[in-house]
């Protein structure tokens, strides 16, 4: 798999982001991007039918390995702070 450069970083991505905005970022190919959204875990939102997108934050929790449970404390504080 060739990996290209991103030239997207996690501030200029929009809050919620789709599969492509993903690729973008991780400089992946979308096929494998909608192949990790489709993914057991990944914090898709729910009640969007099959439009893919994800809160931005929480994708970055999941990449970075937080069980379900300790990424659900974390944007937890992450809303305090914003309120």
């Amino acid at each position: 798999m060739q990996i290209k450069k991103s030239t997207v970083t996690f501030q200029n991505l929009p809050d919620t982001i789709t599969p492509f905005d993903y690729a973008e970022w991780r400089g992946i190919g979308e096929n494998k991007a909608r192949e990790i959204f489709n993914s057991k875990g990944f914090p898709r939102l729910k009640g969007t039918g099959t439009k893919q997108v994800a809160d931005k934050r929480a994708v970055l929790l999941h990449d970075l390995g937080l069980t379900e449970e300790n990424m659900q404390i974390v944007l937890k504080e992450m809303a305090k702070e914003i309120i």
